[in-house]
Order: structure tokens, then C-alpha cells, then sequence
């Protein structure tokens, strides 16, 4: 049976939040020979979920969400609830939320408390980064805005907005929620990808840094995903973080098998994370996400129901 949009539209906000939590354990270690290391202790089991979780940086317990999980939590139940997407009322939320937060916040959170304390409101929140918290926030705006190109990508720039300031963040926000609104309406992942590469909503330089993936793809450039992180860039930053998503799209075989190359790769795996498992998740359906790994992520009965509402 085939899947409907609204199927698939769920399957991208679940498969973000699972793909988030399996990947946390393994999160933000840049040592490749750590990663093997980690890998190897495991035997044959895979790296999801990893035991005890291992990111250098903060310390959760497994199965709960990473801090980029944390961070769109809040903009699900808040488009849920409203209904739709208000800039200005999620910067509220969202600052709220961070100066609540007992988990590590990063340096666009940080500032972000600081100047709602000052009484600065949307889009004097913001602050200049070039990194993913445009992309992460896509599954959702895609899920509730699929079915309006025009306004999807309005909300996709407004959402970026919220947390940071530059053109890149926004740029690649529009990409994100363009590639996973063709998945939920049926194109197929390869096909998707490609689209993006001359679809004029998209600017020149991103058009461009997703072409050099697929000619990368196509030329047998790079062995594995780990390699291909390597040269694309670990780091959250962009472009580097949105080419390592697509890489991985490109050359696995679905959510398990993208998640897992994508754990290994490292770095920021957890931001790539959430916009590779949405984009498989949509593709296959909600089915492809394991039952083990449903159950592991602490949050996933409560991500299932308020995205329920939000498709409503």
C-alpha cells in the first residue's frame, strides 16, 4: 500500500527525534581512531544507542534526546498547539525553554538567554552562526507546510531567524525543508537531492555545494561516509554539515543503514542525524524505524502524538 503525504509528514518528525536520540551516544567526537575504538566495543551489535553514552562534551542518559533534539522539541509542540508557525511567539518559547535548560547549551543559546533577559524579542534574539539550527527545525515546518511551497520556505527562513543571523543558515534551512517536502510528497531521495540542485529557490552557492556532492557520489570519490565527512567538514558548521547529511542519503539503504554510517562519521553527528532520518523515514515510512529504537528514545510516545495533532 502506498504511503499518503500525511504518513510520510510523520514518519520525518519521528524519524528525526529517534535518529537524534540513537546517534546522542556517539555524539561530537572528532577522534577517528576514538570512534573505531568505540565501534569495536560494541562487536556486532550497532553504534545506535551507544553504552555508556560517550559525547566529550555533556553527559545524558541513553535515549534521551541530544542538545539539538532539546532544541526543536519545543517548536513540535508549539506549532502543534498553535496550529501554525509564529516567529515571534516561538523566540519566546524557545528563549524560555533555554533558560530552563540543565543540559549544555551551545554559544547561539547562550546569547540567546542573554539578550531575552536584556527584553530583546524576535529577531533581535538571533545571533551570527552558520550552522544547522535551520536545517533541524525543517521535518517539522515540512510536516505542518508541505502542501504550500510559498509558505514553507517563508517559515523555513523566519525559523532560522529565530537563533541565528546569515544568509547561509537560512539558505540552507529553505534546502532542508524543500528536500523533505518532494520526500513526503513521494519523489524519491536521489530524485530529491537532484531537484534541489535547479530549483532557483535555492541559492547559487548552495545549489552548487550539493552538486559537488553528487558528482562526488558519482565519481567514487569518497570509500565510505567517514571519509567523506573527513573532507566535507565534521564540524557543525556549514556548508560542510549539509553535504555530509546528502552524502550519506545518497549512498546508504535506508534509516538504519544511513544512521549508522552517519554515527561513525562523527563530529556533529546528531544535527545530521535529525535531517537524515527524517528524509529516510519520509521516504520508507514510519515502519523503517526499528521497534527497539522506538522504544530506547524516552521521548518518542509523546514526539508521536503531539505530531498526530499537529497534522490534524
Amino acid at each position: 500500500m502506498s504511503l499518503t503525504a500525511k504518513q510520510r509528514a510523520l514518519a520525518a518528525v519521528a524519524g528525526g527525534f529517534v535518529a537524534d536520540a540513537a546517534t546522542m551516544g556517539l555524539h561530537w567526537i572528532y577522534d577517528g581512531d576514538k570512534m573505531k575504538e568505540l565501534a569495536a566495543a560494541r562487536g556486532s551489535a550497532g553504534p545506535e544507542f551507544y553504552e555508556p553514552p560517550s559525547c566529550p562534551f555533556y553527559s545524558y542518559e541513553s535515549g534521551a534526546l541530544s542538545p539539538y533534539g532539546d532544541e526543536i522539541f519545543p517548536l513540535l509542540q508549539d506549532v502543534a498547539e498553535r496550529g501554525e508557525f509564529v516567529p515571534e511567539e516561538f523566540a519566546m518559547v524557545s528563549y524560555r525553554a533555554a533558560k530552563a535548560y540543565t543540559g549544555r547549551l551551545n554559544s547561539v543559546f547562550k546569547e540567546m538567554v542573554v539578550k531575552g533577559d536584556a527584553g530583546k524579542r524576535y529577531p533581535e534574539l538571533a545571533s551570527p552562526s552558520k550552522d544547522l539550527h535551520g536545517g533541524i527545525k525543517a521535518p517539522i515546518l515540512a510536516a505542518r507546510y508541505f502542501q504550500d511551497t510559498t509558505v514553507l520556505l517563508q517559515k523555513a527562513r523566519e525559523a532560522a531567524r529565530v537563533h541565528e543571523i546569515g544568509e547561509e543558515a537560512e539558505n540552507a534551512a529553505v534546502a532542508t525543508a524543500l528536500l523533505i517536502q518532494q520526500v513526503v510528497q513521494g519523489a524519491s531521495v536521489p530524485d530529491a537531492i537532484r531537484a534541489l540542485t535547479s530549483n532557483e529557490a535555492v541559492n547559487a552557492d548552495t545549489r552548487t555545494s550539493i552538486q559537488q556532492v553528487i558528482d562526488a557520489v558519482e565519481a567514487k570519490t569518497f570509500s565510505d561516509a567517514t571519509s567523506a565527512v573527513a573532507h566535507f567538514g565534521k564540524p557543525c558548521s556549514l556548508p560542510g554539515v549539509l553535504q555530509g547529511s546528502v552524502f550519506v542519503l545518497l549512498t546508504s539503504d535506508g534509516f538504519v543503514d544511513a544512521l549508522r554510517a552517519n554515527m561513525l562519521a562523527g563530529g556533529d553527528n546528531c544535527s545530521r542525524a535529525i535531517v537524515i532520518g527524517a528524509v529516510t523515514a519520509a521516504a520508507q515510512g514510519g515502519d523503517a524505524i526499528p521497534g527497539e529504537w522506538k522504544q530506547k528514545t524516552k521521548v518518542y510516545a509523546q514526539v508521536l502524538s503531539v505530531t498526530e495533532k499537529l497534522l490534524q
